[in-house]
């Protein structure tokens, strides 16, 4: 199998007893029951055993009944974990995610979907966790993105249209790139830049009575005009004279508002992953 390597001969072993048994046989039944039954018990033996007869039946499987695989793949992953072997079991329940979506895919039924879907949600996230604890960051949010990803499939399969999930990725995917957030702000600064340009020279901007109003230099005061605005903190002499450009401030201030708030939780989860 190629997704795992064993260290271990006892794991390395009990694989190849559970790839024997069901070469002979050509089910995987009676490798998963006995896989069931010693992941009931508590020896460190038994569970390594019934962690790599999962991981065999899961491999067998995997052209021959999908959702199947996936369960045991999941259950693999669960065994590996209690045996504190997190890498292997955060492999084995990204696989069970990746299996797991495929089944959905594939499904006949509006239900099984619906539960293979949220099934692939929860391996992912398991498997996030599992790369986690052992520092492997990349991995680790790798199979985050995946688990957002598949949760909003999963809100698409309930009727659900999940905007803000989108629009989440869009601007920063899911949080975690800070240059995909940058442009971003450069484009919403760029864009009311413009608008606010053209305001001014429309006079939709006017100088705010009872202040020392600043000349308005082309294009540069429109930028500064954007910035604070985009930024919220109110330090500009013009105000919207227009409704048409009042609206354009309060767009311009939501969108501000919510691209600060992306920023700081990209830069929460950065310090939190270091």
């Amino acid at each position: 199998m190629s997704q795992f390597t064993f260290t271990d001969p006892a794991a390395q072993e009990y694989y190849r007893q559970g790839e024997s048994e069901l070469q002979s046989t050509q089910s995987a039944e009676a490798v998963l029951k006995k896989a069931d039954a010693f992941g009931r018990k508590d020896a460190r033996a038994d569970i390594m055993q019934s962690a790599f007869y999962y991981l065999a039946a899961a491999h067998f499987l995997e052209s021959r009944d999908l959702a199947t695989s996936a369960q045991a793949y999941h259950q693999a992953g669960y065994q590996l974990h209690r045996l504190e072997q997190f890498t292997q079991a955060g492999r084995a329940y990204s696989n069970a995610g990746r299996l797991g979506e495929r089944a959905a895919q594939s499904a006949e039924t509006g239900s099984a979907r619906h539960d293979l879907q949220h099934f692939a949600v929860r391996s992912y996230s398991r498997a996030n966790h599992c790369f986690a604890e052992v520092g492997e960051l990349e991995w680790s949010e790798a199979e985050y993105l995946n688990e957002r990803n598949a949760r909003v499939t999963w809100a698409k399969m309930q009727g659900k249209h999940p905007w803000a999930q989108l629009a989440w990725r869009a601007t920063s995917n899911y949080g975690t790139s800070f240059s995909r957030w940058g442009l971003w702000v450069l484009a919403t600064i760029g864009l009311f830049s413009l608008l606010y340009e053209l305001f001014f020279q429309l006079q939709w901007l006017r100088p705010m009575e009872n202040t020392n109003t600043a000349v308005w230099i082309p294009i540069w005061s429109g930028i500064y005009y954007s910035v604070n605005v985009t930024a919220a903190l109110g330090l500009v002499d013009y105000e919207p004279s227009n409704v048409i450009s009042q609206g354009v401030v309060i767009v311009n201030v939501l969108i501000g508002y919510i691209l600060l708030g992306i920023g700081i939780g990209i830069i929460g989860r950065m310090i939190k992953s270091r």
